[in-house]
């Protein structure tokens, strides 16, 4: 039997202006708390790299380059692999908001400790130690936060918005490399060790707001419904996606829907993960997870998002206020161009979108090649190899970001409730071991090979390219409200097909 087309069926939000929608207006609240949480990701995601053109920063922790400079971008990831498994039990027994929580307390904690090295008694080797520490603390929350997040996001969004909500998860990342970056261009001029300290403490009173109002945000309505807490989910779903009507039809079918999909969920025992392998949709959703993964950290965007400074002191700009500065206006070009990309993807295809984002990554890689290797071999360096080598790191990037809305929802939007937690705990996993890999390997070979180190990724970006091609019945767009949880058969189930839900990426 076919299902209505969830698209047409009335809601309490169809013909009200987001103003005059309570429901809307009280959910937009605790989806901009869960922003907050990625926008201060964000911002401290991209400190390290803005830090590196501090003067007074590298005399604090004297002088860290080659493998001490990537251990610094690395231990964040390290020590996420701790705590994956803790914050998959926490969330499916405790719920979801612990995990932010958590979060809050290690970037509170990490940046106090950051910020004392280089301090009279702790400079030199003791300020590396501390400031090393201080990245292992926010790295254990950084992990809690993207899995946690992402579920939540995912689950509490409105099925009419939820497309553009996921999608737009990871521009409040860039946003916050965006103020980040114009923070460490402001502080530049600063003569003294305040230029970096004041960029790094403005996270403490961001975290401070995220576990205050984390506090206010309810729990999702699917975790009620597994918990068996059913009066709850539907009360949420009536107040939050139906205005206060009970009798709202798109309610009623999300509520069905929900208990519908849970309920045959533990008949087939599907908590357990065993059944990751041993169900062919499952291995589908764990390998569609793993080129996720594969795409986003093994393309050469790590150079320069954690090694910019490198990049560019290789072709001659090695003034720490112009480096900011470049590094200010291409993190404000990348926002815009993942804006871009959520409100233009779902007309292009998602398939469309990689297999040409991908392209341009490889043509900008061999740019960047030539670019740096002109201007490395010509006596006192060629000024339009610097340029081009600057205009070719916009291109790179400014494509890649186009990509990313696509990047980081879509391991969420494929997984059933009960594999959610346990195929974010896999994608949060491989994603810590992949990026520190490549942000400690990326700083010892850009310090032993330098431009040339380029080239690696270039056969890394046409198998990318070549999984995406052939990868042809999903990535799917699979609408939360039921879709994911019901999807079999690499995303070929007729009740999804008639119901117009499976993007494929045509």
């Amino acid at each position: 039997m076919v299902a209505p087309d969830w698209q047409n069926i009335p809601n309490a939000s169809d013909h009200l202006k987001w103003y005059q929608n309570k429901g809307t207006i009280k959910l937009n609240f605790f989806l901009s708390v869960i922003f907050v949480g990625m926008f201060l990701n964000g911002y401290d995601g991209s400190l390290i790299s803005g830090l590196q053109s501090s003067d007074y920063w590298n005399e604090d922790l004297n002088y860290p380059e080659g493998a001490r400079l990537g251990l610094l971008n690395a231990i964040g990831y390290i020590s996420g692999f701790l705590v994956g498994p803790v914050i998959t039990y926490i969330d499916e027994q405790w719920g979801r908001r612990w995990g932010i929580r958590f979060y809050g307390v290690t970037i509170l904690v990490g940046a106090v400790i950051g910020c004392i090295a280089g301090a009279s008694g702790a400079s030199g080797n003791a300020g590396y130690g501390l400031f090393l520490a201080g990245r292992f603390i926010i790295g254990l929350g950084l992990t809690s936060f993207l899995m946690t997040s992402l579920a939540v996001v995912q689950e509490i969004t409105h099925p009419r918005t939820r497309e553009v909500i996921a999608a737009s998860w990871n521009s409040y990342y860039i946003l916050g490399n965006v103020i980040a970056a114009w923070v460490v261009f402001g502080c530049s001029y600063i003569t003294s060790s305040w230029n970096w300290r004041i960029p790094y403490m403005i996270q403490v009173p961001i975290a401070l707001y995220l576990l205050i109002a984390v506090q206010f945000v309810p729990e999702t309505p699917r975790f009620l419904m597994d918990k068996g807490r059913v009066d709850e989910c539907f009360d949420f779903l009536v107040e939050y996606h139906g205005n206060g009507n009970r009798q709202d039809p798109l309610v009623l079918f999300e509520f069905e829907e929900m208990k519908e999909a849970i309920a045959m969920e533990k008949e087939a025992k599907a908590q357990k993960w065993s059944i990751i392998l041993k169900d062919r949709s499952n291995r589908h959703r764990l390998g569609l997870t793993l080129l996720m993964t594969f795409l986003t950290n093994l393309s050469g965007n790590s150079i320069i998002y954690f090694y910019y400074t490198i990049v560019f002191d290789s072709v001659g700009i090695t003034d720490a206020t112009t480096q900011t500065g470049i590094n200010a206006g291409l993190a404000f070009f990348t926002w815009f161009c993942q804006l871009g990309a959520v409100w233009t993807g779902k007309y292009i295809g998602r398939r469309k979108i990689i297999l040409w984002v991908w392209a341009f990554l490889l043509f900008s890689l061999v740019g960047l090649c030539a670019s740096s290797g002109v201007y490395y071999k010509t006596e006192n360096g060629n000024t339009s190899a610097g340029i081009a080598t600057v205009a070719l790191v916009w291109i790179y990037l400014g494509f890649f970001n186009f990509a990313c809305p696509i990047l980081y929802s879509y391991p969420a939007e494929i997984q059933t409730y009960s594999m959610r937690s346990k195929g974010l705990l896999i994608w949060s996993t491989v994603q810590q071991f992949q990026g520190a890999y490549v942000v400690f390997v990326d700083a010892i070979a850009l310090d032993a090979i330098g431009y040339k180190y380029y080239a690696v990724y270039m056969p890394l970006v046409i198998i990318q390219f070549a999984l995406a091609y052939f990868c042809k019945p999903p990535l799917p767009l699979f609408m939360l409200v039921y879709g994911a949880d019901l999807i079999t058969r690499y995303g070929r189930d007729e009740r999804l097909h008639a119901r117009g839900d499976c993007d494929c990426l045509r």
